[in-house]
């Protein structure tokens, strides 16, 4: 599946520790953002339960520039996962991380998408997309389905690296938009 191509420079250098954390993050993905969302009351609570760190609202515009939502930092060893919710009408939930080195195996990432997919109408095949945004370069692929409401669901898996630095921006994305919102 071309989704994959994210990884494909990426595996080269990942390292067990960040291949952990995949882990990690792709079961969190999966219980928040494909399983709890769209609820945002739930979302908010499942947040509280993990003890989360509510992101302060220039926190959030710092991500989210002037899109509406809110967000969380969630410890993870040496590490934070930030979460995010973004409100219609692109309402979004993702979970992002910084590497160092980029990450390897994502079957696990694939195998959460595949089961959540089967849920419903179908995906159209997933979308490379390449730009550079400022000084961010910004590679992701992207399904989308129609949904019998009109609106529009969206996986996204983006990977982003600003010039100058060796890091990469991992984000596991599921948006839900509204009708004529494109």
């Amino acid at each position: 599946m071309t989704i994959w191509f994210i990884a494909a420079a990426a595996a080269a250098v990942a390292n067990p520790a960040d291949d952990a954390r995949l882990g990690r993050m792709v079961a969190l993905y999966d219980e928040l953002c494909l399983r709890t969302f769209p609820d945002d009351a739930a979302v908010d609570a499942m947040m509280a339960a993990k003890g989360a760190t509510v992101l302060t609202p220039e926190e959030v515009r710092t991500t989210l520039n002037a899109d509406p939502g809110r967000g969380w930092l969630l410890d993870d060893g040496d590490a934070k996962i930030q979460i995010m919710i973004e409100m219609p009408p692109y309402h979004a939930c993702s979970v992002r991380w910084w590497t160092d080195d980029g990450f390897g195996d994502l079957s696990g990432y694939k195998v959460i998408v595949d089961t959540y997919k089967a849920s419903g109408p179908a995906f159209e095949r997933p979308q490379k997309q390449e730009m550079d945004v400022g000084e961010f370069h910004v590679s992701g692929a992207l399904e989308a389905r129609g949904l019998p409401s009109g609106q529009t669901e969206a996986l996204l898996l983006i990977e982003q690296r600003a010039a100058g630095d060796a890091r990469v921006n991992v984000r596991f994305v599921h948006q839900i938009v509204e009708p004529g919102a494109h």
